[in-house]
């Protein structure tokens, strides 16, 4: 990295914040026409033709940092550049939906808001900022982040990705069953055959904990998730079950992957290996 681009991302870098286990930047994201928002990021010790972009996506509790805190530990050493958008509940209620409905499945009506574009702008925006070659980004999410991540890669107009894994989600937009956001049955805004079949062609890994089966106040218990199946780890086998099932009958490209992760509950530090495995040279 030359010199002057040494200087820009110090002048860049708003904070940098230490913890035992690793050191992380948090900047704000205004480059878009909807709400700031905080972004943490880690880069690797040199930024060259061969470095790689991984988004990570935080689940309900919205504590982006703390995500980019247990992946940091696994990009160490690695030549890529880690990212946690960080969707704020005051300015993103509904981010799990890409705030396009809420849970109950109301069409939410500000478009402005909408989140189904959104981290392949981020991606244009710090591709540029970090001189980074690469046309394509990977992406994780787990739990509210892993429904962020499977409903980007379906509502995307055309997702630059390359590698996704959503991990622990709590429920799912299925391909059939009932209206958006828990299916297709009256398809959401905007959505078209492309999209689908874009979406079933991903490299997509659906990760779940075999003892994610815990019934809290977090899980979604609505009628439209409870048809789902009565917890994460059967909502999991059932969407990937009933998507592989219908690619079959319809003769679809299907690239996508299951895995159980054994002895795993609903925990982003216990299911970041396996995903690493994935993601992470």
């Amino acid at each position: 990295m030359d010199k002057i681009k040494q200087l820009f991302l110090v002048a860049f870098s708003t904070l940098t914040l230490y913890s035992a286990a690793a050191v992380y930047e948090k900047t704000v994201f205004a480059e878009w026409d909807k709400p700031s928002i905080n972004v943490f990021y880690v880069l690797p010790q040199e930024v060259n033709d061969q470095t790689e972009i991984l988004f990570i996506i935080h689940g309900n509790s919205r504590n982006a940092d703390g995500y980019i805190e247990v992946w940091a530990n696994h990009a160490k050493d690695k030549n890529i550049i880690l990212i946690a958008p960080e969707f704020s509940r005051s300015k993103f209620s509904n981010y799990n939906t890409l705030q396009m409905s809420s849970s109950t499945g109301k069409i939410l009506k500000n478009r402005d808001l909408y989140l189904n574009n959104s981290i392949d702008i981020m991606f244009n925006h710090y591709k540029n900022l970090f001189g980074v070659k690469t046309d394509l980004y990977k992406i994780y999410g787990h739990s509210g982040g892993a429904q962020f991540v499977h409903r980007y890669l379906l509502m995307s107009d055309a997702p630059k990705v390359k590698t996704a894994v959503a991990a622990n989600s709590g429920w799912y937009t299925f391909l059939d069953g009932g209206s958006f956001p828990y299916g297709l049955k009256e398809p959401a805004i905007g959505l078209t055959s492309r999209n689908i079949r874009n979406f079933l062609s991903m490299d997509l890994h659906i990760h779940i904990g075999s003892h994610d089966v815990k019934v809290t106040s977090s899980l979604n218990q609505s009628d439209g998730a409870m048809r789902q199946g009565p917890n994460r780890f059967k909502r999991a086998i059932n969407f990937y079950q009933s998507v592989s099932k219908m690619t079959e009958q319809n003769n679809l490209n299907f690239n996508w992957s299951y895995k159980e992760i054994r002895g795993v509950d609903h925990s982003n530090r216990k299911m970041a290996p396996s995903a690493a495995a994935v993601l992470i040279d």
